[in-house]
């Protein structure tokens, strides 16, 4: 007997002496606890400096209506042989020289429908920036409209007035069919190019009658089967060889290494839901 409470003593003291450590320690805690408060305080406030340093990046100013990522710098072939081409002659520097005075406006236009920056040198191919210029075929104008067209998009053709002739007027209604071409072929612009020369209605037929969606692999007419490694071509010349002509400002430079782009629901690729395909 004398031995149980002997022990149970023993387990009274060490259990007290446990529980006024555990207080003690408690109450160590409690005044370190404004300290630890700052120290978490301090870390939150240095991750907040820096998330606002990183928000400081350039940032696009839109999103461009693109259906893929890389159409502007791809590589094959067919792009190769006119990069060949273009890159022993100076007629990209002349054009783009020539150029300068009207890409801000047509850059401004684009924009305003986020439309790729890259369409801004459409008429090198077309007209070689010539607001005059005239084809054997009788389209006119920097952006090269016929007249049926021309029409269709608000220009006045007629034998003492030509809003073809007139780059600004021109410029809009060419943005605005770039913009209308983008859409009926979801925005894959190797396709909607491929339409401005060669007209919707025929890259349709064709794309219908061949059963597919990919540009490289149609098998089209000479001019619209050229007309997009040319111009691809020419853009690549235009950014490797002439780059300080090319990108005229430094925002321009900005814009295109950090482009963004809308990638359009849907198959990479796909025209519109309005061609029915039976495979």
């Amino acid at each position: 007997m004398e031995e149980r409470a002997s022990d149970q003593k023993c387990d009274h003291a060490q259990l007290s002496y446990i529980f006024h450590s555990s207080l003690i320690t408690m109450s160590q805690w409690i005044k370190k606890l404004p300290n630890i408060l700052l120290v978490l305080l301090f870390i939150i406030l240095c991750f907040g400096l820096e998330s606002c340093r990183s928000s400081k990046t350039y940032k696009p100013a839109y999103r461009a209506k693109d259906n893929k990522k890389n159409v502007w710098n791809q590589k094959n072939s067919r792009i190769n042989k006119f990069v060949r081409q273009y890159s022993r002659s100076q007629h990209v520097k002349q054009v783009l020289k020539r150029a300068k005075p009207y890409l801000p406006y047509i850059k401004k236009e684009l924009k305003k429908r986020r439309l790729p920056m890259e369409l801004a040198y459409l008429p090198m191919l077309e007209s070689s920036f010539n607001p005059k210029a005239k084809s054997p075929t009788g389209a006119t104008g920097m952006w090269q409209f016929t007249k049926a067209t021309a029409k269709d998009y608000g220009l006045k053709v007629g034998w003492f007035r030509d809003d073809r002739k007139d780059w600004r007027k021109s410029t809009r209604a060419a943005v605005r069919y770039l913009d209308v071409l983008g859409k009926k072929f979801n925005y894959n612009w190797e396709l909607a190019l491929a339409a401005y020369n060669g007209g919707p209605g025929y890259i349709e037929r064709t794309m219908k009658r061949q059963r597919s969606w990919n540009y490289w692999k149609l098998r089209l007419r000479r001019e619209p089967h050229e007309y997009v490694p040319r111009f691809l071509a020419m853009l690549q010349v235009a950014r490797k060889k002439y780059s300080r002509l090319y990108f005229a400002e430094l925002q321009d430079l900005k814009a295109s290494r950090n482009s963004q782009y809308v990638v359009v629901p849907g198959k990479e690729g796909q025209t519109v839901a309005s061609l029915q395909f039976a495979f």
